[in-house]
This record gives C-alpha cells, sequence and structure tokens, in this order.
C-alpha cells in the first residue's frame, strides 16, 4: 500500500475518535481564515480535505448562498460528514481532481497540505479549477510544541519496545510550510498570487481524558501502540495516565502556532 493509501485507511478507520476528540479542538484555529476570505460573494466553494466537515458550519454561516462540496480520500470519514452536515462530498486525490477546469471561486486546504505526496501539484490542481480571480486559502502548522504529554508517550512506548511512527514522511512535509515564507513559496510555484500571510498562536486547554483520549483515538500514540501486545498497550497506557495525571492545568494547555494564507489565481 503506498503511503497516501495507508493514510487515507489510517484516517477512514479513526474516523469516529477524529470527529469526537481531535476535530473540536483544530477546528477553531482553522476559523480565522475565513475572515480574510470572499466567502459572501462565493457561488462555489471547495473544502479539499474535509474529513468530518467540522469547518463546514462557519463556511455556511459566512457563506449562505454558495455551493459547498468536500472532497477527501480518506472514505470512512465522508459519512460522518454527510450525516453531520449534509455536505455534498466525494473520495477524490487532491493531486488528481475529478473538477472541470475554472469551476470554483474559493478552494479551501485547511490542516491537509502537509499530507500530499506532492504538495506543488495538488495546488496547482486548486489553481487548475478555481476561476480567474479565484481564491485559495491555506491553513497549516508552524511552530507546534505537540501535544500535553507528548513526550511522556514517547519515553513509555519506546521503553515498552513499540515500533516507530510507521507514518511515511512523504505524508507528514509540515517542515515544506511550516513558516509563511515557504507556504508562500509553494503558493507561487503553483501559480497563485499570495495576497495575505500570517501567523496566530492559539491555547486550547485539555483535561487528563481529553489528552490521552486524542493521543489512543487519533494521536501518534495510538499509531505506535498498535504495533505491540494488548497486555502491553494496557500496561503503557496505565503508566502514562499516571504521570500526566501529575501535569498541572498549565501543563495541559496545547499551545500551537498556525499559518495562513490567502492567495488568488491571477486573472
Amino acid at each position: 500500500m503506498d503511503p497516501s493509501q495507508a493514510l487515507a485507511a489510517e484516517y477512514s478507520a479513526m474516523a469516529e475518535a477524529y470527529a469526537q476528540h481531535w476535530a473540536p479542538v483544530i477546528c477553531p484555529m482553522a476559523q480565522p481564515l475565513l475572515r480574510g476570505l470572499p466567502l459572501a460573494a462565493a457561488s462555489w466553494i471547495l473544502d479539499v480535505g474535509t474529513g468530518t466537515g467540522a469547518l463546514i458550519p462557519a463556511l455556511r454561516a459566512t457563506a449562505p448562498h454558495a455551493w459547498l462540496v468536500g472532497i477527501d480520500r480518506a472514505e470512512g470519514m465522508l459519512p460522518i460528514t454527510r450525516r453531520a452536515v449534509g455536505l455534498p462530498c466525494a473520495v477524490m486525490d487532491a493531486e488528481q481532481l475529478a473538477f472541470r477546469s475554472q469551476v470554483f471561486d474559493v478552494a479551501i486546504l485547511a490542516f491537509v497540505l502537509f499530507h500530499f505526496p506532492d504538495p506543488p501539484a495538488a495546488l496547482r490542481e486548486v489553481h487548475r479549477v478555481l476561476r480567474p480571480g479565484g481564491i485559495a486559502g491555506v491553513v497549516t502548522w508552524g511552530d507546534d510544541p505537540g501535544m500535553p504529554g507528548l513526550a511522556v508517550w514517547k519515553e513509555e512506548l519506546d521503553a515498552i519496545g513499540a515500533a516507530p511512527d510507521p507514518r511515511h514522511s512523504n505524508v507528514m512535509q509540515h517542515g515544506r510550510m511550516d513558516t509563511p515564507e515557504k507556504l508562500a513559496a509553494l503558493l507561487q510555484q503553483a501559480g497563485l498570487a499570495c495576497e495575505a500571510m500570517w501567523c496566530e498562536w492559539f491555547a486550547h486547554q485539555l483535561t487528563l481524558e481529553a489528552s490521552l483520549a486524542i493521543q489512543t483515538g487519533c494521536g501518534v500514540a495510538a499509531r505506535r501502540l498498535a504495533t505491540i501486545p494488548e497486555f502491553a498497550q494496557t500496561e503503557c497506557q496505565r503508566r502514562v495516565r499516571a504521570r500526566v495525571a501529575r501535569f498541572s492545568a498549565e501543563e495541559l494547555v496545547y499551545r500551537p502556532q498556525v499559518v495562513f494564507a490567502v492567495a488568488r489565481r491571477p486573472t
């Protein structure tokens, strides 16, 4: 299985956990992008990597007259999207979009560009399906210290003999776009003219249970736990819980930096 297929299968398998635990954390971090997009005047909007559709209610509120379409390669996520927000959506590879050219007024890529093996190819496809003058909005991670407790998980997983994270580096390309300058270069490479670039810091307060649920449901710990026997998984989780339970409320705050970009397809 190639890395993109493996990633899609992984997201499909964890769709319910993702919708319950992770989407509510990152959705508010993507919403500042919407203020920089011409949504009120848009007729057709494409949500690339729509996932479980967490961003759709905010999009509908700011673009009440637009036709929204969501795509994602993780087939298992889309039933949640259809059920929760009633979004027309399809399984699709963003590097080979099955839309005719010059259809959309706005395309949004929120926390997904780093998962594509060839980010410039995905952005060229976005350029192709945008109308002349159309807008692409991108959200990606900047300086991300990782979830609270991540170091504890690494120590305990290493100690119990878990294999390294099985995700392939081809679908973990955060380093290619973790600053405004890097992201601008990718957009310009695809023929998109940057109009706005900025960073924001966020603070999300977690509880012990929320922190553990994210890691065991859809985080790197879940992927590594799957490489060891069930009894070892139970013991590892027990050790992590005991250590993270001693964290203060301040130590359970997730504080990532997020990078935003708004770019236009030239007329």
